[in-house]
């Protein structure tokens, strides 16, 4: 479940900023809360801003930074990570480094972890991990510090509390910190690798599986050919297809037609693994005609599915769905039906979450998000700065729980709204000659 998330000097946001999502004091709709760890947590949030405003670089953000810590090093050969010059604070001098935190609770333990990346603006140079710290949180929110990292000095915590978290002997840990500093490597991350391997695996790991099996983060919510794949052990001896009431229940709810629609397992050159492609079945003259789901259906129709996917781990076992544009294309009434099963503690036993950006204001309804739910991304037009901030942070009577808040935010009262006027481009190009190929 993720408590807070906190960056800076990452694309159009140079300041620390957090997107948290304990709960404010409102009172309505506390139905909707998740209580955990003494916690008030919202299961949703939806994050509303004008094109280029920064919207989706708080999922990229995101996504960069479980690259990070899933691979373990700064140097692996991953998309997020080949282009990590790219990602500073563009509009400033000076060479301050990207800084990600996360604090979560996996499983019944609440952690904190963060780190700080140096890389050359816009020139690949020398990478490097500057900080880095593990903190673990009891649920009186107490913090107890497991290591800390400045540049390439580990210092790993002798306290009492601490050494009982880790279930390391103090002499015996002096020992490993010595020869972890003298053997650490600035491209790695410490958490990954040396205190996995020697510290605790089990603490390490929960970090590293929250990120693996909790955190899902699409920063690119595109069409694509949907597949599955399995391990050779699970591949079936012949073909076959492959459903479930979830996935049957996603597409006969939203009513897309009387054509079937499951996964058909194909043979692959792969020895290890075999895969299993979307497929559509037409009953046509008593035959069932299989055609590849991408040529049949719709845009809408497969991004629902691709969400379908992992959707029943979501809600049985718990995580962190976050979605960059997840209603492109996808009708606002099945979106507002996705977001009341995660609005439901009855139905969200696990704490389910999910985050999304969209333009669609509809959702700006006191009836489906508390105030806190409500965010707004705005870019500042001098300095070029991104803040994000939610209709909470208002004063009680510029939002009242009884606003519209559709209305009131196209009236920009809440701002994260454009102003443009296209005329005056016309008006003053049209009057002027052009050359052909001269701008």
């Amino acid at each position: 479940m993720l408590i807070d998330y906190r960056f800076s000097n990452f694309r159009s946001f140079k300041e620390m900023t957090s997107l948290s999502m304990i709960a404010g004091r409102q009172t309505t709709l506390n139905d909707n809360l998740i209580r955990e760890y003494d916690l008030r947590v919202v299961p949703s949030a939806v994050i509303y801003g004008a094109n280029a405003s920064g919207k989706s670089n708080i999922i990229m953000s995101l996504a960069v930074m479980k690259d990070i810590v899933l691979s373990g090093s700064l140097e692996s050969n991953i998309p997020n990570l080949k282009n990590l010059e790219l990602y500073p604070f563009a509009y400033q001098s000076s060479e301050k480094p990207m800084k990600f935190e996360i604090d979560f609770i996996y499983g019944e333990k609440r952690l904190e972890f963060g780190f700080e990346v140096q890389v050359s603006t816009f020139k690949k140079e020398t990478r490097s991990i500057v900080s880095e710290f593990l903190t673990y949180i009891d649920k009186s929110g107490q913090k107890t510090n497991i290591y800390t990292r400045e540049q390439n000095k580990i210092k790993i915590s002798k306290d009492k509390k601490a050494l009982s978290i880790i279930e390391f002997d103090e002499k015996l840990l002096k020992q490993f910190e010595k020869k972890i500093n003298e053997n650490i490597d600035e491209t790695e991350l410490f958490l990954s690798r040396a205190f996995k391997s020697t510290i605790s695996n089990e603490l390490a790991d929960m970090v590293l599986d929250f990120f693996k099996e909790e955190l899902v983060v699409v920063s690119d919510f595109t069409l694509k050919k949907t597949n599955l794949t399995f391990s050779l052990e699970d591949s079936p001896k012949k073909d076959f297809f492959a459903w479930n009431k979830i996935l049957d229940g996603f597409v006969k709810n939203a009513d897309f037609g009387p054509q079937g629609i499951a996964f058909k397992s194909n043979k692959t050159e792969d020895k290890e693994s075999s895969s299993m492609e979307l497929v559509s079945i037409y009953k046509y003259h008593d035959e069932n005609i299989v055609i590849p789901a991408e040529l049949m259906e719709s845009r809408g129709t497969l991004k629902l599915v691709d969400f379908a996917i992992p959707f029943e781990k979501l809600f049985k076992s718990g995580g962190v769905f976050v979605l960059d544009e997840f209603d492109a294309a996808i009708h606002p009434e099945l979106i507002k039906g996705i977001l009341a099963l995660f609005n439901d503690s009855e139905l969200n036993k696990a704490g389910a979450q999910l985050i999304f950006t969209t333009h669609n204001p509809i959702y700006l309804n006191n009836k489906i998000f508390r105030r806190d739910q409500i965010r707004f991304v705005e870019k500042d037009a001098d300095s070029y700065e991104s803040v994000i901030y939610s209709l909470a942070d208002f004063g009680a009577e510029e939002v009242r729980n009884d606003h519209n808040y559709l209305i009131n935010y196209f009236k920009g009262n809440y701002g994260a709204l454009p102003f443009i006027d296209f005329s005056k481009l016309l008006k003053q190009n049209g009057s002027e000659e052009v050359e052909d190929g001269n701008l």
